[in-house]
């Protein structure tokens, strides 16, 4: 019977009861996927089993890389001793990248993405799933591999992976071709794991004794702090020197810490970050608090509607307890319906997410996904119940009060207030974000242009035939240019070499006396578009010889080498002094000097670089520049070069503003998870306007019927009812602004270049929530004030 009630009174009022119902199911939508999203930020990598005791191991040298802090060591080799060394260290794995992009296989190459080679405790240290094999033996011959089961599927098939050879071919980075077994087959690592191996494998002899990722993994109750502190005294013991020489710094780092605490130079994946977490929490509790105090405010708005009812009720013999019972009966069920509208909108959402993102945000979660919506139905109740306190509190006030005398509807200005000043804020956020990313995004070398392809990480004996691709390529005429250099486009360009100039005495200090380098085919500042300040591109041949050596340096280059301007320096001898003894770089002359461009992330200094060309060596990654308006053709020509010169070698490309999106990943999905929040804001802000104001109208119809009998133009009325909400809606923006700057301000204190707030930021978001303000009550105030004045009076 009280749920009759309850439909019946919800089907008077269908218009103000659905937007009750709308405005609880997209809060609690947006409410519930930026739950699932920080739960999945927040646990990354803490399915590891001894998660809390495994810590990643980095080290700093002010002489070794500019004191540049990398996520890998570059002398790996001493980790065994290491672990010998401090009784903390239980076990250790490193994980060496395996490099030269591809493997092979019945003589055909298969692309790999991540690859490691790894110490045979891999899997005494990490938690991962083996399908095939045994976890404790899998790993204990040198050579054996294990392989995900979506490589597997790759490159095998259905068929049985294990006992089959995949070998790395001979190239730049191993002398001979090298044979591995595949002993196991194991799960891919968990989309939450800030690291993703398609294949691991022991080395086929030999130790690691190069670059690698390392982890150690420490005793029960063991610190970390005595490894980082007695780290030089470790070194000193090792190497014969004395401790006070040792510069090295070493650092441990939770693994569960890496994804949001983490940006060191060469990760292995982008990370995410903590202001990302902030960012959606933050969203989440506007949201929150948006969709409850709009249902609230539509409840006490709509109070008046009941109070014959109740009044009735209470003539009838209803006790307050059973009062309460049908406002809980009416609240519960606004409730459960939005519910159930929450979850019809959020399967699909999270399909999508899935397709698009790789992430399952219901799997695992159901414990998760109940708390949130219990917690969301217990305020909405509450909420729900406000009526109910109201009359409560009127009655011990004002116990002589007419029973059937209906309330007057209220209308709570903080609520407005407050629902916009967040909505404010949330669009400047958007606003904000967008703009800095697209900043950075067209300020990226080559990511304005739409018509750059790149070739990752090619093996050597593609990198042999590149001046052979080059030429074919460029005879066809939907290809406008072609490149190479050492770094892709978003990549990292490290390497630092000494260097010798004409007029400059060597510098002591370790910062001044290296220089970044970057090796390049003669048409990279050609393809993208480098601005020089002085002097002219290489000559069109790479192949430099002694004392004809050819160099281009940025401008922040030219200030370490102590010149002002770009006419002091081009035309000075220079020379690059290689590290390996193997590799002379000739000497020869800077010939010019360009404005410095963005390689990587705009989050950080463009460092001092040199450019040379290189013939057949450190060109790994090629780019390609085809005609605008002929990307079909021009694809399928260079398809048609790539499979004549390297048919065995998969043709896998990405296009250049692909790769910059990639670094920009955070902040471009915050840009839209934000987007998508504020819409879903704003439409619940502007829902619960669209309300109040039919019910101010209907409250005033009397007013307004005198007024217009007197002779008020539709105008004034339209002025009379809309100048209140005008009046909040700028309060609102009063109270945003300084709260928004702030908080943008915060955010763009990552960026080295930033576009920074500018005011009319604040304007424009002022005006649209003002004129979405306007828009939504002026539907229902036209109506109000162009109604027939007789039919306001007729019953009066």
């Amino acid at each position: 019977m009280l749920f009759q009630f309850v439909v019946r009174n919800f089907k008077k009022r269908p218009f103000l009861n659905f937007i009750k119902v709308l405005g609880l199911a997209l809060g609690l939508s947006g409410i519930l996927f930026i739950a699932l999203f920080l739960k999945n930020e927040l646990t990354y990598d803490a399915f590891h089993s001894k998660a809390d005791r495994i810590y990643r191991f980095t080290v700093t040298n002010p002489t070794y890389f500019g004191n540049n802090h990398f996520a890998r060591v570059y002398n790996s080799e001493q980790v065994p001793d290491l672990a010998d060394n401090f009784s903390g260290i239980e076990n250790y794995v490193r994980l060496a990248p395996m490099r030269g992009g591809v493997v092979m296989h019945n003589e055909q190459y298969y692309s790999i993405n991540e690859a490691f080679v790894c110490d045979s405790t891999f899997f005494e240290v990490f938690d991962a799933t083996l399908l095939v094999g045994d976890k404790n033996s899998v790993l204990e011959e040198p050579g054996s591999m294990v392989i995900t089961r979506s490589f597997a599927q790759k490159v095998f098939g259905k068929a049985d992976p294990v006992g089959k050879t995949i070998s790395l071919p001979a190239g730049q980075f191993y002398a001979d071709r090298t044979d591995f077994t595949v002993k196991g087959v194991m799960k891919d690592f968990p989309q939450n794991s800030h690291f993703h191996p398609e294949l691991i494998t022991t080395p086929a002899q030999g130790e690691i004794t190069w670059w690698a990722f390392t982890y150690l993994l420490l005793k029960p109750n063991a610190s970390p702090e005595p490894i980082s502190a007695g780290y030089a005294a470790f070194l000193a013991k090792v190497s014969g020197q004395n401790e006070n020489e040792i510069k090295s710094t070493a650092f441990l780092q939770n693994i569960t810490d890496i994804h949001l605490h983490s940006d060191k130079l060469r990760e292995i994946e982008s990370n995410g970050n903590m202001t990302n977490i902030y960012v959606l929490a933050i969203a989440a509790l506007i949201l929150l608090l948006i969709s409850m105090s709009n249902y609230a405010s539509l409840n006490l708005g709509m109070s008046g509607f009941n109070a014959n009812f109740v009044a009735i009720n209470r003539v009838l013999g209803s006790t307050p307890h059973m009062n309460l019972k049908y406002f809980f009966a009416e609240s519960l069920f606004i409730v459960l319906s939005s519910v159930f509208i929450a979850f019809l909108l959020a399967v699909p959402v999270n399909a999508i997410i899935w397709k698009n993102f790789g992430m399952n945000l219901f799997h695992g979660n159901s414990v998760l996904m109940v708390v949130v919506v219990v917690l969301f139905s217990v305020l909405g109740v509450l909420a729900g119940l406000q009526p109910m306190l109201r009359q409560s509190i009127e009655k011990m006030y004002r116990p002589d009060r007419n029973l059937f005398q209906r309330n007057n509807i209220s209308v709570s200005r903080g609520i407005i207030i407050t629902q916009y000043t967040f909505a404010i804020v949330l669009i400047v956020a958007v606003i904000v974000i967008a703009r800095q990313t697209n900043f950075a995004l067209d300020n990226s070398m080559g990511a304005q242009d739409d018509n750059l392809i790149c070739f990752e990480s090619v093996h050597a004996s593609v990198q042999e035939k590149f001046e052979l691709f080059k030429e074919e390529l460029l005879k066809h005429p939907a290809i406008e240019s072609v490149s190479a250099m050492m770094e892709p486009p978003g990549g990292e360009a490290n390497d630092m070499f000494g260097y010798e100039l004409e007029g400059l005495e060597p510098s002591d200090d370790q910062q001044q006396s290296r220089i970044g380098v970057f090796p390049c085919d003669y048409s990279f500042a050609e393809i993208f578009k480098l601005e020089f300040l002085g002097g002219q591109n290489f000559t069109d041949n790479n192949a430099d010889v002694e004392g004809s050596g050819e160099y281009i340096i940025n401008e922040t280059a030219m200030h370490l080498l102590k010149s002002t301007s770009a006419a002091d320096i081009v035309g000075k001898s220079f020379r690059l002094n290689s590290p390996n003894p193997g590799i002379q770089l000739p000497a020869g002359k800077i010939t010019g000097v360009v404005k410095d461009f963005h390689l990587s992330s705009m989050k950080k200094k463009v460092g001092p670089l040199v450019m040379f060309k290189r013939d057949k060596l450190w060109l790994l990654n090629f780019v390609v520049a085809y005609r605008p308006g002929m990307r079909g053709e021009a694809l399928a020509d260079v398809q048609s070069v790539w499979k004549d010169l390297f048919p065995a070698y998969p043709f896998s490309y990405e296009h250049v503003g692909a790769l910059y999106r990639n670094v920009y990943r955070t902040e471009l999905l915050q840009a839209r998870l934000l987007s998508i929040f504020t819409i879903i804001s704003i439409f619940i802000s502007s829902m619960g306007l669209l309300g109040i104001s039919l019910l101010v109208a209907q409250q005033r119809v009397k007013e307004i019927g005198i007024r217009k009998v007197n002779g008020a133009r539709v105008s004034e009325i339209l002025s009379m009812l809309n100048r209140s909400f005008v009046k909040w809606v700028i309060i609102a923006f009063v109270i945003a602004t300084p709260l928004a700057w702030l908080a943008m301000d915060k955010w763009l204190e990552s960026f080295a270049y930033k576009t920074g707030v500018s005011w009319w930021i604040f304007v424009l978001a002022g005006l649209l929530t003002l004129g979405i303000a306007l828009l939504t009550v002026s539907v229902q105030s036209w109506k109000a004030a162009t109604r027939n004045p007789v039919e306001a009076l007729r019953y009066e």
